[in-house]
Protein backbone atom coordinates (compact mmCIF):
# COMPACT_ATOMS: atom_id res chain seq x y z
CA UNK A 1 0.00 0.00 0.00
CA UNK A 2 2.84 2.49 0.74
CA UNK A 3 4.54 2.07 -2.53
CA UNK A 4 1.39 2.41 -4.47
CA UNK A 5 1.09 5.56 -2.49
CA UNK A 6 4.25 7.53 -2.22
CA UNK A 7 6.78 7.01 -4.92
CA UNK A 8 9.84 4.90 -4.18
CA UNK A 9 11.95 6.65 -6.25
CA UNK A 10 10.58 10.27 -4.02
CA UNK A 11 11.83 8.65 -0.93
CA UNK A 12 15.03 7.61 -2.59
CA UNK A 13 16.14 10.93 -4.19
CA UNK A 14 15.29 12.72 -0.83
CA UNK A 15 17.69 10.31 0.87
CA UNK A 16 20.48 11.34 -1.30
CA UNK A 17 20.22 15.19 -1.21
CA UNK A 18 20.73 15.58 2.52
CA UNK A 19 24.25 16.09 3.23
CA UNK A 20 24.18 17.39 6.71
CA UNK A 21 22.61 16.91 10.18
CA UNK A 22 19.92 18.90 11.09
CA UNK A 23 18.31 20.14 14.20
CA UNK A 24 15.17 19.25 14.63
CA UNK A 25 13.42 22.55 16.43
CA UNK A 26 12.13 21.63 20.15
CA UNK A 27 8.65 23.20 18.71
CA UNK A 28 8.20 19.73 16.34
CA UNK A 29 9.56 17.90 19.33
CA UNK A 30 6.08 19.46 20.86
CA UNK A 31 3.38 18.99 18.24
CA UNK A 32 4.62 15.47 17.86
CA UNK A 33 5.88 14.05 20.86
CA UNK A 34 4.22 15.76 24.18
CA UNK A 35 5.16 13.62 27.07
CA UNK A 36 4.30 14.93 30.25
CA UNK A 37 7.90 13.93 31.53
CA UNK A 38 10.09 15.76 29.27
CA UNK A 39 12.00 18.78 31.20
CA UNK A 40 10.96 22.28 29.40
CA UNK A 41 13.40 25.32 30.01
CA UNK A 42 9.94 27.83 29.62
CA UNK A 43 6.66 27.67 30.95
CA UNK A 44 5.08 28.35 27.72
CA UNK A 45 6.70 24.98 26.41
CA UNK A 46 5.70 22.85 29.24
CA UNK A 47 2.04 24.00 28.48
CA UNK A 48 2.11 22.34 25.10
CA UNK A 49 3.95 19.18 26.31
CA UNK A 50 0.64 18.62 27.71
CA UNK A 51 -1.21 18.47 25.02
CA UNK A 52 -1.57 14.97 24.25
CA UNK A 53 -1.07 12.22 26.93
CA UNK A 54 0.03 9.60 24.56
CA UNK A 55 3.41 11.45 23.04
CA UNK A 56 5.91 8.86 24.28
CA UNK A 57 4.12 6.31 22.46
CA UNK A 58 5.29 7.40 19.15
CA UNK A 59 8.96 7.39 20.06
CA UNK A 60 9.50 10.70 18.05
CA UNK A 61 12.56 11.77 19.74
CA UNK A 62 16.20 11.99 17.38
CA UNK A 63 18.95 10.45 19.67
CA UNK A 64 21.92 11.24 17.53
CA UNK A 65 24.58 10.61 19.82
CA UNK A 66 23.99 6.83 18.73
CA UNK A 67 24.70 7.32 15.23
CA UNK A 68 28.06 6.47 14.54
CA UNK A 69 28.02 3.52 16.77
CA UNK A 70 25.08 1.56 15.33
CA UNK A 71 23.05 3.19 12.88
CA UNK A 72 20.30 0.60 12.82
CA UNK A 73 18.23 -0.18 16.15
CA UNK A 74 15.73 -2.93 16.30
CA UNK A 75 12.98 -2.71 19.19
CA UNK A 76 9.11 -4.27 19.87
CA UNK A 77 7.12 -5.97 22.26
CA UNK A 78 4.82 -9.02 22.08
CA UNK A 79 1.35 -8.97 23.79
CA UNK A 80 -1.69 -10.86 24.71
CA UNK A 81 -4.95 -8.85 25.66
CA UNK A 82 -8.12 -10.04 26.53
CA UNK A 83 -11.75 -8.18 27.18
CA UNK A 84 -14.87 -9.60 27.99
CA UNK A 85 -18.39 -7.77 27.74
CA UNK A 86 -20.02 -6.72 31.45
CA UNK A 87 -23.79 -6.75 29.78
CA UNK A 88 -24.96 -9.27 27.06
CA UNK A 89 -25.89 -7.72 24.04
CA UNK A 90 -28.30 -9.14 22.29
CA UNK A 91 -27.34 -8.05 18.52
CA UNK A 92 -24.19 -9.25 18.89
CA UNK A 93 -23.95 -13.24 20.23
CA UNK A 94 -20.19 -12.89 22.02
CA UNK A 95 -19.42 -11.89 25.13
CA UNK A 96 -15.43 -11.19 24.00
CA UNK A 97 -14.68 -7.75 23.17
CA UNK A 98 -10.80 -8.70 22.96
CA UNK A 99 -8.75 -11.11 21.91
CA UNK A 100 -5.31 -10.01 20.96
CA UNK A 101 -1.93 -11.90 20.51
CA UNK A 102 -0.01 -8.96 18.91
CA UNK A 103 3.72 -8.36 17.75
CA UNK A 104 5.03 -5.22 17.37
CA UNK A 105 8.77 -4.45 15.47
CA UNK A 106 10.44 -1.42 15.64
CA UNK A 107 12.99 -0.58 13.52
CA UNK A 108 14.96 3.33 13.16
CA UNK A 109 18.35 3.22 10.45
CA UNK A 110 19.66 6.56 11.04
CA UNK A 111 21.72 8.44 7.50
CA UNK A 112 23.79 11.12 7.67
CA UNK A 113 20.71 13.78 8.17
CA UNK A 114 17.65 11.77 7.94
CA UNK A 115 16.02 8.46 9.34
CA UNK A 116 14.30 6.07 8.45
CA UNK A 117 11.63 4.43 10.21
CA UNK A 118 9.41 1.39 10.97
CA UNK A 119 6.75 0.38 12.74
CA UNK A 120 4.77 -2.68 12.08
CA UNK A 121 1.99 -4.93 13.88
CA UNK A 122 0.63 -8.44 12.72
CA UNK A 123 -1.50 -10.41 15.03
CA UNK A 124 -4.17 -12.69 15.61
CA UNK A 125 -7.58 -11.14 16.64
CA UNK A 126 -9.55 -13.48 18.04
CA UNK A 127 -13.19 -11.60 18.45
CA UNK A 128 -13.07 -11.54 14.55
CA UNK A 129 -11.20 -15.21 14.08
CA UNK A 130 -8.51 -13.20 11.44
CA UNK A 131 -4.93 -12.50 11.58
CA UNK A 132 -4.40 -8.73 10.98
CA UNK A 133 -1.69 -6.67 10.28
CA UNK A 134 -0.92 -2.76 10.56
CA UNK A 135 1.92 -1.01 9.01
CA UNK A 136 1.98 1.96 11.05
CA UNK A 137 4.91 4.11 10.20
CA UNK A 138 7.48 3.30 7.66
CA UNK A 139 8.63 6.57 7.04
CA UNK A 140 11.89 9.08 5.78
CA UNK A 141 12.33 11.91 7.92
CA UNK A 142 15.01 14.75 7.61
CA UNK A 143 16.22 17.63 7.08
CA UNK A 144 15.86 19.84 3.48
CA UNK A 145 19.35 21.73 4.33
CA UNK A 146 20.95 19.70 0.98
CA UNK A 147 18.98 21.75 -0.76
CA UNK A 148 20.90 25.00 0.29
CA UNK A 149 20.65 27.38 3.04
CA UNK A 150 16.70 27.67 2.42
CA UNK A 151 15.99 24.29 3.30
CA UNK A 152 17.65 24.20 6.27
CA UNK A 153 14.64 26.18 7.67
CA UNK A 154 12.47 22.83 6.17
CA UNK A 155 11.65 19.06 7.46
CA UNK A 156 10.30 16.58 5.48
CA UNK A 157 8.37 13.46 6.27
CA UNK A 158 7.09 11.24 3.73
CA UNK A 159 5.32 8.08 4.18
CA UNK A 160 3.51 5.69 6.07
CA UNK A 161 3.17 7.52 9.62
CA UNK A 162 0.83 8.47 12.74
CA UNK A 163 -0.04 12.08 13.02
CA UNK A 164 -1.62 14.26 15.32
CA UNK A 165 -1.91 17.98 16.77
CA UNK A 166 -4.18 20.11 18.92
CA UNK A 167 -4.91 20.48 22.60
CA UNK A 168 -7.37 18.56 23.79
CA UNK A 169 -7.56 15.03 25.85
CA UNK A 170 -9.51 12.32 23.96
CA UNK A 171 -11.27 15.46 22.66
CA UNK A 172 -10.63 16.19 18.75
CA UNK A 173 -11.40 19.47 17.04
CA UNK A 174 -8.67 20.26 14.43
CA UNK A 175 -6.59 17.22 14.70
CA UNK A 176 -8.68 15.65 11.57
CA UNK A 177 -6.34 13.01 11.05
CA UNK A 178 -7.87 9.02 11.36
CA UNK A 179 -8.13 7.23 14.80
CA UNK A 180 -9.16 4.02 15.66
CA UNK A 181 -12.65 4.14 17.92
CA UNK A 182 -12.91 0.15 17.65
CA UNK A 183 -9.51 -0.02 19.98
CA UNK A 184 -10.26 2.64 22.02
CA UNK A 185 -13.65 1.29 23.25
CA UNK A 186 -11.99 -1.90 23.51
CA UNK A 187 -9.01 -1.09 25.75
CA UNK A 188 -6.41 -1.45 23.01
CA UNK A 189 -3.13 0.69 24.12
CA UNK A 190 -3.92 4.20 23.56
CA UNK A 191 -1.00 4.14 20.84
CA UNK A 192 -3.22 2.60 18.97
CA UNK A 193 -6.42 4.87 19.10
CA UNK A 194 -4.45 7.24 16.29
CA UNK A 195 -4.61 5.19 13.46
CA UNK A 196 -1.80 5.81 10.58
CA UNK A 197 -1.77 7.41 7.08
CA UNK A 198 -0.15 7.59 4.12
CA UNK A 199 1.26 11.04 3.91
CA UNK A 200 3.83 14.03 3.24
CA UNK A 201 4.40 16.15 6.00
CA UNK A 202 6.50 19.20 5.59
CA UNK A 203 7.48 21.59 8.36
CA UNK A 204 9.05 24.87 8.54
CA UNK A 205 10.62 27.17 10.66
CA UNK A 206 10.57 31.07 10.42
CA UNK A 207 11.61 33.88 13.29
CA UNK A 208 7.56 34.94 13.26
CA UNK A 209 5.94 31.05 13.12
CA UNK A 210 5.78 27.84 12.31
CA UNK A 211 4.07 25.84 9.65
CA UNK A 212 3.01 21.99 9.29
CA UNK A 213 1.87 21.66 5.63
CA UNK A 214 -0.23 17.46 5.22
CA UNK A 215 -0.91 16.18 2.32
CA UNK A 216 -2.46 13.05 2.30
CA UNK A 217 -2.68 11.82 -1.72
CA UNK A 218 -5.63 9.73 -0.61
CA UNK A 219 -8.32 9.38 1.85
CA UNK A 220 -7.81 7.63 5.40
CA UNK A 221 -11.15 7.30 7.26
CA UNK A 222 -11.79 6.86 11.19
CA UNK A 223 -12.17 3.34 11.90
CA UNK A 224 -15.56 3.97 13.36
CA UNK A 225 -18.02 1.27 14.84
CA UNK A 226 -19.75 -0.71 12.00
CA UNK A 227 -20.85 -3.53 14.38
CA UNK A 228 -17.98 -6.08 14.10
CA UNK A 229 -17.56 -5.91 17.91
CA UNK A 230 -19.91 -3.41 19.22
CA UNK A 231 -23.45 -2.75 18.29
CA UNK A 232 -24.83 0.78 17.40
CA UNK A 233 -28.15 2.11 17.16
CA UNK A 234 -30.39 2.61 13.87
CA UNK A 235 -32.93 5.13 14.08
CA UNK A 236 -34.64 3.10 11.30
CA UNK A 237 -35.67 0.39 13.56
CA UNK A 238 -35.26 2.13 16.77
CA UNK A 239 -32.66 -0.39 18.12
CA UNK A 240 -29.35 -1.31 18.24
CA UNK A 241 -27.67 -3.75 15.38
CA UNK A 242 -24.83 -5.66 14.82
CA UNK A 243 -24.60 -6.41 10.78
CA UNK A 244 -20.85 -5.21 9.91
CA UNK A 245 -21.10 -3.01 7.29
CA UNK A 246 -18.70 -1.28 4.98
CA UNK A 247 -19.17 1.85 2.98
CA UNK A 248 -19.05 1.12 -0.98
CA UNK A 249 -16.07 2.32 -3.10
CA UNK A 250 -18.85 4.53 -5.13
CA UNK A 251 -19.18 6.07 -1.18
CA UNK A 252 -15.79 6.50 -0.53
CA UNK A 253 -13.92 9.12 -1.70
CA UNK A 254 -10.32 8.33 -3.24
CA UNK A 255 -9.60 12.82 -3.41
CA UNK A 256 -6.52 14.05 -1.57
CA UNK A 257 -6.76 15.78 2.34
CA UNK A 258 -4.87 18.99 3.06
CA UNK A 259 -4.45 19.59 6.65
CA UNK A 260 -2.06 23.23 7.50
CA UNK A 261 -1.04 24.44 10.66
CA UNK A 262 0.35 27.69 11.64
CA UNK A 263 1.82 27.97 15.43
CA UNK A 264 4.03 30.28 17.65
CA UNK A 265 4.38 31.68 20.41
CA UNK A 266 3.09 35.11 22.26
CA UNK A 267 4.47 35.78 25.76
CA UNK A 268 3.91 32.12 27.55
CA UNK A 269 1.01 31.63 25.00
CA UNK A 270 1.45 29.05 22.10
CA UNK A 271 -0.99 29.93 19.54
CA UNK A 272 -1.95 28.08 16.50
CA UNK A 273 -4.36 28.25 13.41
CA UNK A 274 -5.50 25.25 11.65
CA UNK A 275 -7.20 24.42 7.84
CA UNK A 276 -8.37 21.31 6.39
CA UNK A 277 -9.77 20.21 3.12
CA UNK A 278 -11.21 17.10 2.61
CA UNK A 279 -13.75 14.66 3.82
CA UNK A 280 -15.82 13.40 7.18
CA UNK A 281 -13.89 11.66 8.56
CA UNK A 282 -16.60 8.89 9.66
CA UNK A 283 -19.72 7.92 6.79
CA UNK A 284 -21.92 10.58 8.51
CA UNK A 285 -24.20 10.89 5.42
CA UNK A 286 -25.92 8.40 3.16
CA UNK A 287 -26.44 8.58 -0.64
CA UNK A 288 -30.35 8.27 -2.27
CA UNK A 289 -30.39 4.86 -1.28
CA UNK A 290 -29.47 5.49 2.53
CA UNK A 291 -26.35 3.71 1.94
CA UNK A 292 -23.94 5.28 4.18
CA UNK A 293 -21.37 7.21 2.47
CA UNK A 294 -18.34 10.13 3.32
CA UNK A 295 -19.15 13.97 2.50
CA UNK A 296 -16.95 17.11 1.70
CA UNK A 297 -15.95 18.88 4.48
CA UNK A 298 -13.43 22.16 5.38
CA UNK A 299 -12.89 23.09 8.52
CA UNK A 300 -10.91 25.82 9.77
CA UNK A 301 -9.79 26.70 14.04
CA UNK A 302 -7.39 28.13 16.24
CA UNK A 303 -5.75 26.98 19.85
CA UNK A 304 -4.23 28.53 22.51
CA UNK A 305 -2.16 27.09 25.59
CA UNK A 306 -0.40 28.28 28.15
CA UNK A 307 0.10 28.74 31.76
CA UNK A 308 -2.72 29.50 34.34
CA UNK A 309 -2.24 29.98 38.03
CA UNK A 310 -0.73 26.58 38.71
CA UNK A 311 -1.55 24.58 35.68
CA UNK A 312 -2.27 24.53 31.73
CA UNK A 313 -5.12 26.19 30.67
CA UNK A 314 -6.07 25.55 26.67
CA UNK A 315 -9.09 26.49 24.28
CA UNK A 316 -9.88 25.51 21.05
CA UNK A 317 -12.12 26.38 18.03
CA UNK A 318 -13.46 24.26 15.21
CA UNK A 319 -15.70 25.53 12.16
CA UNK A 320 -16.81 22.41 9.93
CA UNK A 321 -18.41 23.60 7.14
CA UNK A 322 -20.64 21.36 5.01
CA UNK A 323 -19.89 21.99 1.51
CA UNK A 324 -22.30 19.61 0.35
CA UNK A 325 -24.98 21.19 2.31
CA UNK A 326 -24.92 24.95 2.95
CA UNK A 327 -28.37 25.25 3.54
CA UNK A 328 -28.63 22.68 6.25
CA UNK A 329 -32.04 21.40 4.45
CA UNK A 330 -30.34 18.14 2.92
CA UNK A 331 -31.27 15.58 5.96
CA UNK A 332 -29.00 12.49 4.23
CA UNK A 333 -25.80 15.19 4.65
CA UNK A 334 -24.21 16.14 7.70
CA UNK A 335 -25.47 19.79 8.92
CA UNK A 336 -22.21 22.20 9.32
CA UNK A 337 -21.17 22.43 12.99
CA UNK A 338 -19.05 24.75 15.79
CA UNK A 339 -16.83 22.79 18.20
CA UNK A 340 -15.73 24.65 21.14
CA UNK A 341 -13.37 23.25 24.03
CA UNK A 342 -11.78 24.81 27.39
CA UNK A 343 -9.72 22.59 29.95
CA UNK A 344 -7.52 22.98 32.58
CA UNK A 345 -5.13 20.70 34.36
CA UNK A 346 -2.51 20.82 36.72
CA UNK A 347 -0.49 18.68 39.90
CA UNK A 348 -3.17 18.53 42.66
CA UNK A 349 -0.77 16.64 44.83
CA UNK A 350 2.28 15.22 44.60
CA UNK A 351 2.16 12.06 42.07
CA UNK A 352 -1.48 13.36 41.53
CA UNK A 353 -2.22 15.34 38.27
CA UNK A 354 -6.35 16.41 37.32
CA UNK A 355 -7.67 17.80 34.89
CA UNK A 356 -11.44 19.02 33.54
CA UNK A 357 -12.76 19.90 29.75
CA UNK A 358 -15.53 21.50 28.62
CA UNK A 359 -16.40 20.90 25.17
CA UNK A 360 -19.88 22.09 22.86
CA UNK A 361 -21.14 21.05 19.76
CA UNK A 362 -23.33 23.56 18.04
CA UNK A 363 -25.36 22.58 14.83
CA UNK A 364 -25.96 25.15 12.19
CA UNK A 365 -29.54 25.86 10.97
CA UNK A 366 -30.28 23.42 13.00
CA UNK A 367 -34.32 24.23 12.46
CA UNK A 368 -33.82 23.01 8.90
CA UNK A 369 -32.37 19.92 10.13
CA UNK A 370 -35.00 19.33 12.75
CA UNK A 371 -38.08 19.98 9.51
CA UNK A 372 -35.97 18.07 6.83
CA UNK A 373 -35.00 15.18 9.02
CA UNK A 374 -36.63 11.89 8.72
CA UNK A 375 -36.46 11.05 11.90
CA UNK A 376 -36.22 14.59 14.45
CA UNK A 377 -37.20 12.61 17.89
CA UNK A 378 -33.43 10.62 17.24
CA UNK A 379 -31.36 14.47 16.43
CA UNK A 380 -29.23 15.69 18.87
CA UNK A 381 -29.91 18.69 20.74
CA UNK A 382 -28.51 22.01 18.67
CA UNK A 383 -26.16 22.14 21.50
CA UNK A 384 -24.45 19.35 22.53
CA UNK A 385 -22.68 19.35 25.98
CA UNK A 386 -19.64 17.54 27.69
CA UNK A 387 -17.47 17.32 30.71
CA UNK A 388 -14.70 15.48 30.76
CA UNK A 389 -12.25 14.61 34.14
CA UNK A 390 -8.99 12.75 34.51
CA UNK A 391 -7.67 11.48 37.83
CA UNK A 392 -3.59 10.41 37.47
CA UNK A 393 -2.08 9.01 39.91
CA UNK A 394 1.28 7.72 39.32
CA UNK A 395 3.19 5.30 42.93
CA UNK A 396 6.08 2.53 43.48
CA UNK A 397 8.38 4.96 41.79
CA UNK A 398 6.47 5.32 38.82
CA UNK A 399 6.13 2.08 37.90
CA UNK A 400 2.29 2.14 38.81
CA UNK A 401 0.14 4.34 37.35
CA UNK A 402 -3.80 4.60 37.60
CA UNK A 403 -6.00 6.60 35.22
CA UNK A 404 -8.93 7.31 35.17
CA UNK A 405 -11.26 9.62 32.87
CA UNK A 406 -15.00 10.34 32.55
CA UNK A 407 -16.86 11.90 29.74
CA UNK A 408 -20.32 12.97 30.95
CA UNK A 409 -22.91 14.70 28.86
CA UNK A 410 -25.49 17.26 31.13
CA UNK A 411 -27.37 17.17 27.61
CA UNK A 412 -27.87 14.13 26.32
CA UNK A 413 -27.82 12.42 30.30
CA UNK A 414 -25.34 9.99 29.48
CA UNK A 415 -21.43 9.16 29.74
CA UNK A 416 -18.53 7.12 29.45
CA UNK A 417 -15.68 6.04 32.03
CA UNK A 418 -12.49 4.57 31.31
CA UNK A 419 -9.74 3.69 33.68
CA UNK A 420 -6.90 1.31 33.82
CA UNK A 421 -3.99 0.45 36.06
CA UNK A 422 -0.70 0.09 34.64
CA UNK A 423 1.88 -1.91 36.41
CA UNK A 424 5.75 -2.31 35.19
CA UNK A 425 7.90 -4.33 37.20
CA UNK A 426 10.82 -4.01 34.86
CA UNK A 427 12.12 -2.56 31.96
CA UNK A 428 10.83 -5.64 30.05
CA UNK A 429 7.31 -6.45 31.36
CA UNK A 430 4.32 -4.41 31.58
CA UNK A 431 0.73 -5.49 33.17
CA UNK A 432 -2.21 -3.33 32.23
CA UNK A 433 -6.14 -3.97 33.39
CA UNK A 434 -9.13 -1.72 33.01
CA UNK A 435 -12.92 -0.96 32.30
CA UNK A 436 -15.02 0.81 29.65
CA UNK A 437 -18.10 1.68 31.40
CA UNK A 438 -21.30 3.48 29.30
CA UNK A 439 -24.21 4.45 30.65
CA UNK A 440 -27.19 6.51 29.33
CA UNK A 441 -30.81 7.44 30.27
CA UNK A 442 -31.77 6.97 26.12
CA UNK A 443 -30.53 4.17 23.71
CA UNK A 444 -30.16 6.63 20.55
CA UNK A 445 -27.81 8.94 22.52
CA UNK A 446 -24.10 9.42 21.69
CA UNK A 447 -22.75 6.94 24.85
CA UNK A 448 -26.30 5.05 25.58
CA UNK A 449 -26.09 3.59 22.52
CA UNK A 450 -22.84 1.87 23.83
CA UNK A 451 -24.34 0.53 27.14
CA UNK A 452 -24.05 -3.18 25.77
CA UNK A 453 -20.47 -2.44 25.01
CA UNK A 454 -19.07 -2.16 28.43
CA UNK A 455 -16.21 -4.62 29.22
CA UNK A 456 -13.21 -4.82 31.12
CA UNK A 457 -9.61 -6.39 29.93
CA UNK A 458 -6.32 -7.16 31.09
CA UNK A 459 -2.99 -6.82 28.52
CA UNK A 460 0.59 -7.91 29.28
CA UNK A 461 3.30 -7.11 27.63
CA UNK A 462 6.74 -8.04 26.97
CA UNK A 463 9.07 -5.49 25.66
CA UNK A 464 11.93 -6.68 23.39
Amino acid sequence: MFINRISFTLLLTLCLVVQSPHAFSQQENVADSNGTTSTRTSSGEQAQQTQDDWGDEWGDSWEDSTIESNPLTLSGFAEIAIGERLYSDPAINTAKTLRDARVQVRADYALSASTVRFRGDLYYDGVKRSWESQLRELAWQGSLSGLGKWGEQFDLKVGQQVLTWGTGDYLFLNDLFPKDFQSFFAGRDDEYLKAPSASIKLSGYFDAFNADVVITPSFEPDIGITGEVFSFFSPQLNDNIAPAFSVTDENTPSGEELAVRLYGTIGQAEIALYGYRGYTKQPLSADNTGLPRYSRMNAYGASVLMPLGAGIANAEYAYYDSVEDASGSNPLLMNSQSRYLMGYSQELYTNVTGGVQWYTEVIHDYDALINHSSYPAFEQERFRHWVTTRITYMALRQTLMVNTFLFYSPTDSDGYLKANVTYSPGDTWQLRSGINIFKGNNPFTFWGQFEDASNAYVALRYFY
